[in-house]
């Protein structure tokens, strides 16, 4: 049986009011047109629904039994279509994102604030792990979208694009080091802080050095950017950090003045192209791209 829903949502009123005109003035539709859409729906149900008086229309008992039912779905369409305006205005809604530590504290967390204001209820769930990892969970679609910086992504199902470029230098504590290094050869022998290998900065870097015959090894070899620029810091190495970063949490630290100018990294977001974003995802975006 394939019935169109207008004919329900017709009964139900009829049923509601109980009346004709009522339902005809609540509809802003005929009296005729009503009386056709409930012969059409008695006929394609095969049974009757109303008995017709001079005082109004009375459900049958078959009716009133089809009334309870049609009163239910019709309310759950209803607060379906309510919910969906909830999430369409972002008066309801969360978005799921990846990132670094070090991106959600250089990049993400202005953009979350400035979003929060305009959105208070829409939940944010930020996963920060391994860009190899939050690659994984995109395309498992655990994630609406990934924000990482350099790095080598393949996958055919994945879209990216550069939203931002970031500096890079070698940086120092300059109550525990002087800045007496002019070229990246000089390098070779400092006290070293570097995030790890399997870091995207760390393969940016060496990827780099490669390209001029330089290999450098880490002193001190930890997780984080974030890290990397707390030991530096403190005194007990020279690290490699984006400067941003650096100025925004250790004004204290220097950069190198080298001979050489270390190229820029990009940030990037990447989307799964077989997941359509929720709303409030599309609307963050904007503000990333702000």
């Amino acid at each position: 049986m394939n019935v169109n829903l207008e004919l329900y949502k017709v009964f139900y009123v009829v049923a509601k009011n109980k009346h004709m005109t009522k339902a005809s003035e609540e509809l802003h539709i005929s009296q005729p047109a009503i009386s056709q859409s409930i012969k059409k729906l008695e006929e394609e149900l095969g049974g009757t629904l109303f008995i017709r008086s001079n005082k109004g229309m009375e459900l049958t008992s078959e009716g009133k039994m089809f009334y309870d039912y049609i009163k239910s779905a019709l309310e759950l369409i209803q607060n379906a279509e309510n919910e969906f305006t909830l999430f369409k205005d972002l008066s309801k809604g969360s978005i799921k994102l990846g990132a670094s530590t070090t991106l959600t504290k250089i990049l993400l967390i202005d953009k979350i604030k400035e979003f929060h204001k305009d959105y208070p209820n829409i939940e944010m769930n930020i996963v920060n792990d391994l860009t190899s990892n939050l690659m994984i969970d995109l395309q498992k679609g655990k994630l609406d979208f990934v924000v990482f910086n350099e790095g080598n992504i393949k996958e055919n199902n994945i879209t990216m694009k550069e939203i931002k470029k970031l500096k890079h230098g070698f940086l120092y504590h300059p109550d525990y080091f002087k800045d007496t290094f002019q070229s990246l050869k000089d390098l070779i022998e400092a006290p070293l802080i570097l995030q790890n290998k399997e870091s995207n900065s760390r393969k940016f870097l060496d990827a780099y050095m490669l390209k001029n015959n330089i290999e450098l090894n880490a002193k001190i070899e930890v997780v984080s950017q974030d890290l990397v620029l707390q030991f530096t810091d403190a005194g007990l190495g020279i690290g490699f950090g984006i400067i941003e970063l650096a100025k925004k949490k250790y004004p204290n630290l220097k950069e190198l003045k080298l001979n050489e100018l270390l190229p820029t990294s990009s940030i990037y977001l990447a989307q799964n192209k077989s997941i359509h974003l929720p709303f409030a995802s599309q609307k963050f975006l904007e503000y990333l791209s702000k």
